[in-house]
């Protein structure tokens, strides 16, 4: 009796450890943050378990970017406003969660075998994934309101729209608000967060309201912004990317604007833990796609990756894709090297200033037969000049510690999307989504889907793929 008793014990701690191991993905890119990074590791090889299939891909709010830049004659452009690609998920409690674009819907499928639970629905489409909170799910629309349901069941709570007035107007072929819900919804503490918002010349809404029973805590009015992708969180700061314009920061109090990040765009974006900010540029004038990592706080140098399409950042890690290749380098050591570069390249500037002037004003102190004055002009110049040689020999031993925070690189193609899941890095490409160890690059994983993989997501053991041709694929042991 006592045998079996320790047995059953033993089995009940192995399986409660199991579940502690697993994790919800219960927002876009799985927290406010948007870092695409989970703890829980997946049990490879995984295998399809079921793929949901959809007759129309989503119909996006912007048709794409435009064939090819005249002002600058670049061709391969990416788009700047590509949030709704696909239909993304959210999982929490071994439930899927997706917002559609073609049927105007929530979506809530059960993660075992992909067989529907119940379905929301509204008068405009959802274009980004609910958030899911102490048992809620939480949604904007393109009809101007924010919804709230039970997450389990689908029951209305309430709902929400900043304006009393809704106009609808026509946009791509659907009706919609002329004051959208394009932001998502963020929950974060007691509140939940959103904008209100389309073109620059109409007044744009920051709001925030009580999550329990949508109560307003504040609504900002703000002109010249369009509030469009997923908004980002720190503790204190809102981060709303605006795609073609630059994000912008709002205090999370009470929603007033606190600066731009400028030369920073696009929709793609995420928040470090220490809070730097990654995107895009704000502009496509440049030859070739790059990746920023910008310092609000302005503290340290903007780390520009020429040749980049996607990145990542997990601890003292980060993995991009950069010409070509899928590459890990060490965080730390990169960064400080980059701002060493950046601190000596400015002073650089400001010695070849003075060199010029001392330089320029050398004959004239020559002509005035002052041998002294002209002994310490010349040591001058000497001295700036040592200076110069001395920063040339440290930025050619920093560009070295550079090439070295790379840990390894491999080949693949660019992905559309990309997380981490453990020590495993998903690939999200064209037709077909991979697996690698984050550790040594080694290839672990593939398999075969239709359409550009967009949308990945992890948890419960299960990968999710989104893809543009609106299908959804389940991956498991």
């Amino acid at each position: 009796m006592l045998k079996n008793s320790l047995i059953y014990f033993f089995l009940f701690l192995i399986g409660n450890l199991f579940c502690l191991s697993l994790e919800d993905w219960p927002t876009y890119r799985h927290d406010n943050r948007r870092s695409g990074v989970t703890s829980e590791t997946p049990k490879l090889p995984l295998k399809l378990n079921w793929v949901r299939l959809s007759k129309l891909p989503p119909m996006m709010a912007w048709s794409g970017p435009a064939k090819w830049d005249a002002y600058s004659g670049n061709k391969d452009l990416q788009s700047m406003r590509n949030f709704d690609p696909v239909f993304y998920v959210t999982i929490s409690n071994k439930l899927v969660y997706f917002g559609s674009s073609i049927d105007n819907s929530i979506h809530c499928l059960n993660l075992n075998n992909g067989n529907e639970k119940w379905a929301s629905f509204t008068s405009g489409a959802v274009r980004l994934p609910p958030s899911i909170n102490s048992g809620k799910c939480y949604f904007g629309s393109d009809d101007g309101h924010v919804y709230c349901v039970e997450s389990v069941s689908g029951k209305f709570n309430w709902k929400y729209k900043p304006l009393k007035k809704n106009r609808f107007i026509a946009s791509n072929g659907k009706l919609i608000s002329s004051y959208p819900i394009r932001t998502g919804v963020l929950v974060q503490g007691e509140s939940v967060f959103f904008g209100a918002s389309l073109v620059p010349w109409e007044n744009s809404y920051l709001c925030s309201l009580n999550k329990i029973n949508g109560s307003e805590l504040f609504v900002s009015t703000h002109s010249n912004m369009t509030l469009q992708g997923a908004f980002l969180a720190s503790s204190k700061t809102i981060y709303a990317p605006q795609g073609r314009s630059v994000p912008l920061l709002f205090n999370i109090q009470n929603g007033k604007s606190i600066k731009s990040l400028s030369n920073t765009g696009g929709t793609f974006c995420l928040l470090t833990p220490d809070d730097k900010f990654v995107a895009m540029p704000s502009n496509q004038k440049s030859s070739g796609n790059m990746i920023q990592i910008a310092d609000p706080s302005g503290s340290s140098a903007m780390i520009k990756f020429a040749g980049a399409d996607r990145l990542l950042i997990s601890n003292e890690h980060v993995y991009i894709h950069q010409q070509g290749k899928l590459r890990s380098l060490d965080r730390n050591k990169y960064s400080n090297s980059n701002n060493q570069i950046s601190i000596n390249n400015g002073l650089a500037k400001k010695l070849e200033e003075q060199l010029k002037v001392n330089k320029k004003e050398l004959p004239n102190i020559k002509n005035q037969n002052q041998p002294i004055k002209y002994k310490i002009a010349l040591d001058s110049i000497s001295q700036i000049q040592k200076s110069l040689n001395e920063i040339k020999l440290n930025n050619i031993k920093e560009q070295k510690n550079l090439k070295e925070s790379f840990l390894w690189g491999v080949d693949t193609s660019a992905p559309y999307d990309l997380i981490l899941a453990g020590d495993i890095l998903f690939h999200g490409g064209l037709n077909e989504v991979t697996a690698f160890d984050s550790i040594n690059g080694n290839e672990v994983w593939s398999a075969d889907i239709k359409g550009k993989a967009y949308g990945l997501a992890f948890s419960h053991g299960t990968l999710l793929v989104s893809t543009t041709l609106g299908h959804i694929y389940a991956f498991s042991p």
